[in-house]
């Protein structure tokens, strides 16, 4: 499962100070003083699955193993179970869906296969895209038969991204939280059973290893300090991505992370006990920045206050958008957010601006929409050039925006030049756009600096068929599973965006 971003869902969307309220609350109805009574429990027992993280992926482990017949113990390092689903828009995709046939869809998970590798360009790993694809659709049908309630006009079969060939796109009407209400209807019985034990505000300090590498359990550390040693037969590692971790996101993607926007947990803890138990990580090389975060400050990773609104489908571009060099290098019409955020992660540093005329500020749709911390509107625009916020620059020539905002100034005098010839007719655009409604010729001019940004981690701790974590010459760790975002997007993705929460289904 990931924790995908499609601006159709916005309206589900927490701000991190809401998430973090509703996390509190959510621990508070689980019930903490449970989970520490599990906690006194746990110390003495040995159990048949330790599930490391109680999240998206973590949650469906624990229920199906408890349903048949297992004991099982699920360590969350935060106060509540959710992870990632308290800030998905819950997106999922499936072929051959119980829904899909009431439909007259036709669909197979063949096709789907298909469809990934090739909106991926092949950069997917096809041993476990075909795992998960044969495995959407029950997975989608599990909840669909327990609960969860699809979006009216759904599925379908895209909307900002490269499409699938038949209609398999799904959300729910409250995002991951509609997924999570029916996981937390499944789990709470099997908790009051006592056939699964929940350690909350809980981390996995280390793996219990045998001589021969086997994992045997896990070491913890509590809110209060306390530690102990948990015993089991087999350890799944469900606990997430890196994205709040600057350096870990550096080291396995290769690019600074300039902006702030995930879920305070993805620490990247997964990583470094599969890393220790003699696993590895592989993936990173396929990563794809999102495109549109202007951040607070330069501060980075720096929360993103405001979104470009760069989807030509909902708002079609005035603006031009160049690099550091002055130059243009996309089409600014081109109906792709793939598009953008491929370009966008071409560029050096992964950032560009957009460049616009007073004209144009005064004609055009607003550019800029709302952020991680709540609504951004034309008048919070207007306040940021006027106090010269960061990111945000003004100037009465072209040279001096150039000079403010940190562009080449003669490469940005020469792409507006070609720009405006374009647009009177003159010349053909050279990247072929077409909606060009007005020249950048009248002062005062503007740019607002725009950098990359992501939600979800591409490097994976590598893993085999059966998922089991495996070293660098293929030979499984014995006993020790990963599964979710841990995997990682360069291998369940490849370089392709916009994919579904059930491409991580445990």
């Amino acid at each position: 499962m990931s924790q995908d971003h499609d601006e159709s869902a916005a309206g589900v969307s927490l701000t991190k100070r809401e998430f973090l309220k509703t996390a509190g609350l959510a621990a508070a109805a689980f019930g903490l003083a449970g989970a520490s009574r599990g906690a006194e429990a746990a110390n003495d027992a040995r159990w048949d699955l330790i599930v490391v993280g109680g999240g998206n992926a973590g949650l469906p482990t624990a229920i199906f193993a408890a349903q048949r017949g297992a004991r099982v113990l699920v360590v969350e390092a935060a106060g509540a179970l959710g992870g990632t689903l308290f800030l998905s828009s819950g997106q999922m995709s499936a072929a051959g869906t119980q829904l899909q046939k009431s439909m007259g869809i036709e669909d197979s998970w063949q096709l789907h296969y298909d469809d990934v590798m090739r909106i991926s360009t092949g950069t997917a790993d096809p041993t476990l895209v075909r795992l998960a694809v044969q495995n959407a659709a029950p997975a989608f049908d599990w909840l669909t038969d327990h609960g969860f309630k699809v979006r009216e006009g759904h599925p379908v079969t895209g909307t900002t991204h490269d499409p699938y060939s038949r209609p398999r796109y799904a959300w729910g009407y409250e995002g991951g939280r509609s997924i999570l209400k029916v996981l937390n209807e499944q789990l709470q019985p099997l908790v009051d059973a006592g056939k699964v034990t929940v350690l909350l505000q809980t981390q996995v300090t280390g793996l219990v290893q045998e001589r021969d590498g086997a994992v045997g359990g896990v070491t913890t550390q509590d809110a209060k300090g306390a530690t102990a040693r948990h015993l089991g037969r087999y350890v799944a590692l469900t606990c997430g991505g890196y994205t709040e971790n600057a350096a870990m996101y550096e080291k396995y993607e290769g690019v600074k992370d300039y902006c702030k926007m995930t879920y305070p947990f993805s620490q990247g803890a997964g990583y470094d006990l599969a890393v220790a138990a003699g696993g590895y990580v592989r993936g990173g090389e396929n990563h794809v920045p999102l495109f549109g975060a202007v951040t607070l400050d330069y501060d980075y990773p720096a929360p993103m206050m405001a979104n470009a609104r760069h989807y030509p489908g909902d708002r079609p571009p005035w603006e031009i958008y160049v690099n550091r060099f002055g130059k243009r290098f996309i089409c600014e019409d081109m109906l792709s957010h793939t598009e953008y955020e491929r370009g966008l992660g071409a560029q050096p540093d992964e950032r560009c601006w957009a460049v616009f005329d007073d004209a144009m500020y005064r004609a055009m749709p607003p550019l800029l929409g709302g952020g991680f911390n709540g609504p951004w509107t034309a008048k919070d625009t207007a306040e940021a050039f006027e106090s010269g916020a960061p990111n945000f620059f003004r100037a009465d020539t072209l040279e001096g925006l150039a000079t403010a905002a940190g562009v080449d100034p003669a490469g940005l005098a020469a792409t507006v030049e070609t720009f405006n010839a374009a647009q009177a007719g003159k010349r053909r655009d050279p990247f072929g756009r077409k909606h060009m409604p007005a020249p950048i010729a009248r002062a005062p001019f503007y740019a607002i600096r725009i950098q990359s940004w992501n939600l979800t981690s591409y490097a994976g701790v590598a893993v085999d068929e059966q998922l089991r974590v495996i070293r660098k010459d293929g030979r499984p760790i014995r006993n020790l599973y990963a599964a979710g975002e841990l995997l990682g997007m360069g291998q369940l993705m490849g370089r392709l965006l916009g994919h579904s929460i059930l491409d991580f289904g445990a």
